[in-house]
């Protein structure tokens, strides 16, 4: 027998009742659930988990970039395994069993950004009242802890020196505009999308800050489109005192550019953080013998250089709040964040103990910044060719002692260069 119920847009039916009496006894249990508030329509259990997703994902108000992960993650793992079953069918064992065969093939945070969106899915169906529960909510279980949660490994970070030697190569392969990108983060702690992004309006090198505007102070991007936006978080928008040399360096640097961006490609356009790493930072750190660049500290990330500009804070003694302010992190101790305030000298200090790192770093530099080159294998006598006139071999020899020239601007000596000449 099938048992007649009233939805809010009409009546439904459930079958398999095998008298009258059970029927009615389901039925007064279901208007009981609906005065409480607490009753699940049947049908929707029987929903299509790929029906379902193309309503939830036009919901969903997140930024564009991870909206196209949404996508893409639904659209190469989630829904091949789960779009064609209903809400109802998805258990709580046949999850485990997926994610534990994922962590066989991908990487653990490939694993739990694919759990953490099929559960934002069935969270949403629960709360829409189309299945009563989530299976998969996180909970205690038993197993091995590193299949759910593998251990950090320790961040890659570098002394001031390593920076340095990261910077050259990075000039020699982007210009001196890539260079000094590298030392502005290392020297202020800024994220990567709050350097790439920074304006030269938010510069103010009279008073020695740079501003990260709580609106436009980071450069977000997606798979197709740049544009500027808010930073991470509110704690993020802030001002960023520059030590002596950087403002040196940065006025030198804007004299030489109209761009409205303060840092940019050869070209004068926005700055992709995928093509910056990939031709300009990763071959600059981990060494490309194709490129002529050695390797510095393998594996450290952009934003290990912001890491390693707290290092430094930290191993100076600079105080907790001070590196908050500065980095634009928000402490967990509210009393603290309220009543603690920067006094000037905390500040002064801090800009000393940057610039001593810069002279610390530059002092034994040399002042001759191309990438380092293996040495020709010297010819036997009677292969050598013969010498060139005395004039030319002088001709070269001078040109090999002089400065080299900026291949975009001929009249501009390479980045470092002139850092390394302020810091005397």
């Amino acid at each position: 027998m099938a048992g007649p119920y009233r939805t809010d847009s009409g009546y439904g039916s459930v079958s398999g009742f095998d008298s009258h009496e059970t029927a009615l006894e389901y039925l007064q249990d279901m208007r009981t659930d609906q005065r409480r508030g607490t009753w699940l329509d049947p049908a929707g259990t029987k929903t299509r988990l790929n029906v379902w997703v193309k309503r939830w994902i036009e919901t969903i108000d997140v930024e564009i970039r991870t909206e196209e992960n949404y996508r893409r993650c639904l659209r190469l793992h989630i829904l091949p395994r789960w779009g064609h079953l209903s809400l109802g069918e998805i258990t709580a064992s046949a999850v485990t069993e997926w994610l534990k065969q994922l962590r066989q093939r991908y990487a653990a945070s490939t694993v739990v950004t694919l759990r953490t969106i099929l559960s934002m899915i069935l969270d949403d169906a629960v709360d829409e009242r189309l299945i009563p529960a989530n299976p998969v909510r996180r909970r205690r279980r038993r197993g091995r802890r590193r299949d759910h949660a593998p251990s950090p490994r320790e961040r890659v970070w570098v002394m001031p020196d390593q920076v340095l030697r990261i910077a050259e190569q990075a000039t020699a392969l982007g210009g001196p505009s890539a260079g000094l990108l590298v030392i502005t983060a290392a020297w202020t702690g800024c994220r990567w999308g709050e350097i790439a992004g920074l304006q030269r309006d938010h510069v103010d090198l009279d008073r020695g800050v740079i501003t990260i505007d709580p609106d436009t102070g980071a450069l977000h991007e997606s798979a197709h489109q740049l544009w500027l936006g808010p930073p991470k978080t509110p704690a993020s928008a802030r001002t960023i005192t520059l030590p002596p040399f950087l403002i040196t360096q940065l006025r030198q640097h804007l004299a030489h550019s109209n761009s409205s961006f303060v840092f940019t490609t050869r070209h004068g356009h926005p700055l992709w953080r995928s093509t910056f790493d990939r031709r300009i930072f990763r071959p600059a750190v981990d060494g490309n013998a194709s490129k002529g660049t050695q390797p510095v500290q393998p594996g450290l990330t952009f934003h290990g250089l912001r890491h390693s500009h707290k290092t430094w804070l930290i191993a100076d003694n600079i105080p907790e709040i001070a590196q908050a302010r500065r980095l634009g992190h928000h402490l967990a101790n509210r009393l603290v964040e309220v009543y603690s305030h920067v006094a000037p000298e905390i500040e002064t200090r801090l800009l000393n103990s940057l610039e001593h790192r810069w002279k610390q770093a530059t002092r034994h530099r040399p002042t001759d910044n191309r990438p380092h080159r293996t040495p020709r294998r010297r010819r036997d006598p009677h292969t050598a060719p013969r010498s060139a006139p005395h004039s030319t071999r002088h001709s070269r020899t001078r040109n090999h002692s002089s400065t080299p020239l900026c291949t975009e601007h001929p009249h501009r000596r390479p980045v470092l260069t002139v850092l390394q000449n302020c810091s005397t």
